[in-house]
């Protein structure tokens, strides 16, 4: 069993990230790398395998952490916050990253033994762009890069949204396909993209890389389409790309589920060939 660690930490810009921080029970000698898990859009860390991975992922010489981005519109275990939600921006997303990286380089140092030097960052969905953004901005606090189902562009997330009339009513609503919520965002949140188009470029970010990439997508993704893996891994030329053959968005695991033994043997690869990736020195 590892050891779960829960607590809050404050962003740069004086919001709450709630942080899940899950150790190995028996340490090694050495300084503990970290593995930072991204969420994506509509999703938190209690959501279906994220707060299972551990349980494969977590070594005596990697510790692993999950967090709710602070306006992902959750407190406790769902959707309950909405307002919150209705307010997430990329930058936020960004900042909420920064807060985390510089809360492992110095009271994660301390407290927990961790290497500052060797922080590598696993993003689903929107989490896998965010990750890629967040290396180009902040590569100093970057080792390793691994995105599962990561969005080519943020305006994927929008893209059947009305523009002209989410301006005009400053707020639109999406649904929840999982709680069928009607989800607010207010338009702010495409006017930060639209602000910061070449800052959030995704496809630019992957090319300028300069750190390791895994990128892993299924073939049958539903939500993001296979080509936005390949677009990432062409732009990216030293990055690898590991294909789920049958896997969906979610590579096949819903939510809730128990733990790792409701997961499919791809789910399995998938979490063998990113601990893989993270572990080798050589990469």
């Amino acid at each position: 069993m590892n050891r779960k660690i829960s607590f809050q930490i404050q962003t740069i810009d004086g919001h709450s990230l709630a942080v899940d921080l899950f150790l190995p029970e028996i340490p090694g000698t050495e300084k503990l790398s970290t593995l930072v898990f991204c969420h994506g859009f509509k999703g938190f860390k209690d959501w279906g395998f994220v707060p299972h991975i551990e349980q494969f992922l977590v070594t005596e010489n990697l510790a692993l952490i999950t967090f709710n981005y602070s306006h992902n519109g959750v407190i406790a275990k769902d959707f309950d916050d909405l307002e919150s939600f209705a307010d997430n921006t990329i930058g936020q997303e960004l900042r909420d990253m920064e807060s985390l990286a510089l809360w492992i380089v110095n009271e994660g140092v301390e407290l927990y033994g961790f290497n500052p030097e060797s922080i590598s960052w696993l993003g689903h969905s929107r989490g896998g762009g965010n990750v890629l953004i967040f290396a180009n901005l902040f590569p100093d606090y970057v080792k390793k890069l691994v995105t599962w189902a990561a969005i080519d562009s943020y305006e994927h997330l929008f893209q059947s949204i009305n523009k002209n009339d989410w301006k005009k009513n400053n707020v639109v609503l999406i649904e929840n396909s999982r709680t069928k919520q009607q989800m607010p965002l207010n338009y702010f949140i495409w006017q930060d993209y639209i602000d910061n188009k070449q800052k959030y470029d995704i496809i630019a970010a992957a090319h300028s890389l300069t750190k390791p990439l895994l990128v892993c997508h299924g073939k049958l993704d539903e939500s993001v389409g296979y080509s936005a893996a390949e677009k990432i891994y062409k732009a990216c030329a030293h990055s690898i790309l590991y294909t789920v053959e049958n896997g969906n968005h979610t590579f096949g695991v819903s939510h809730p589920i128990n733990g790792l033994q409701d997961v499919n043997k791809d789910f399995w690869m998938l979490l063998d060939n990113t601990l893989s990736f993270i572990e080798d020195e050589e990469i």
